[in-house]
């Protein structure tokens, strides 16, 4: 009776079956579990879950040992190479899984196995590809970090340089042609005072008018002096040095709002690099648009990573042709060093008016 059972084809089907879905089912899991654990891996951990894939592989279809292969690596004598052709394609040549040992003949595997196997080898070598990519990034990266670094530093001692000059242009008018004019100035009034009152009127007004020219020259000068290195720059940081240079244009008949948002003391290139194309922004009104209202923005967005820096007149006066040679010349002096770091510059009619507007990445951001 037993062998009667034994022999029935019904139930031999049933168990040829039955060991078909198990085989299925451990191929899929397989598969599942090596999908997974080189999806999460990261690039440290990513060499052991390559060797414990490739095993696993080996062990599946019945070789002793499995293990990524790289070109010049001995090969066993009995090894069995799956070549990694994708990566091939790409100039990574000689790469792929080897497998070797006494395999088990009852593992020969079958065209499933054989199917599986490549999924896996494929799986492997999607990883792989994923890690050369990543890894190609972050070198591009670094290079590029570096490259930031390399010209931030150039701008740095540009800047520097230019505005040891200025310090050094300030100071030597500061105590010489400001001293003379000065002296001159103080001479024309003890010379207007020492006049007998019974001195010519054309010689009197000529010496007051004399007087005149020297208060304004030593005026402008004073400004001038201000304007190439403000002491505030350097003391107080950039929002208080052009809060001053608002001032500056309030006393020419402006009315001039500076407001900041977020802001801190950041390197001295970036701050003197702000100041200077806020301070061009501000003498382009002046120049253009007198009696005007000046809004001057300075907003620094951390979360953005970068300084945006807005400077608007609305028009007031301004000449029917307010683009002269002299404001394009400056304008694009600005965005020549706003382009060296990565920085963009925007000019253009707003209204009645006109606005700048730079924006910049935070220094080592």
């Amino acid at each position: 009776m037993n062998a009667l059972a034994t022999s029935d084809p019904a139930s031999t089907d049933l168990r040829s079956l039955f060991r078909d879905s198990e085989a299925r089912a451990a191929r899929l899991r397989l598969l599942i579990q090596v999908s997974r654990e080189l999806e999460t891996v990261d690039s440290d951990g990513l060499e052991t879950a390559l060797s414990r894939a490739s095993q696993k592989a080996a062990l599946f279809t019945g070789y002793a040992h499995g293990a990524p292969y790289r070109a010049g690596n001995p090969l066993p004598s009995d090894a069995r190479l799956l070549a990694f052709e994708r990566l091939a394609d790409q100039g990574e040549t000689g790469h792929g899984l080897v497998l070797w040992g006494s395999r088990n003949p009852a593992s020969a595997g079958s065209g499933e196995d054989e199917e599986a196997l490549k999924l896996l080898v494929e799986m492997i070598e999607s990883r792989l590809i994923m890690a050369h990519q990543q890894s190609g990034q972050a070198r591009l990266l670094a290079r590029l970090a570096q490259r930031e670094r390399e010209l931030e530093q150039v701008l740095s001692e540009v800047v520097r340089a230019q505005e040891t000059e200025r310090r050094a242009l300030s100071a030597d008018l500061h105590d010489g042609v400001a001293q003379q004019i000065t002296a001159l100035h103080r001479r024309l009034e003890l010379l207007q005072l020492d006049l007998p009152a019974e001195a010519d009127a054309a010689l009197s007004r000529d010496v007051g008018i004399l007087i005149d020219v020297a208060r304004r020259s030593v005026s402008d000068l004073r400004r001038l002096i201000a304007g190439l290195r403000p002491t505030s720059l350097d003391d107080l940081g950039v929002v208080a040095a052009l809060q001053e240079e608002g001032r500056r244009l309030e006393a020419l008949g402006h009315r001039v709002h500076v407001r900041e948002r977020g802001m801190r003391r950041l390197p001295d290139w970036q701050e003197t690099l702000i100041f200077r194309v806020a301070q061009e922004g501000l003498n382009n009104a002046a120049k253009h648009a007198p009696d005007s209202t000046v809004e001057l923005e300075l907003i620094l967005d951390d979360a953005a990573g970068q300084v945006v820096l807005t400077v608007a007149d609305d028009g007031g006066r301004r000449p029917a042709d307010p683009h002269s040679a002299a404001e394009r010349l400056g304008l694009e002096i600005m965005r020549e060093r706003l382009t060296a770091v990565a920085s963009t510059l925007e000019a253009g009619p707003l209204g009645n008016g006109f606005r700048i507007r730079a924006t910049m990445p935070l220094a080592g951001a």
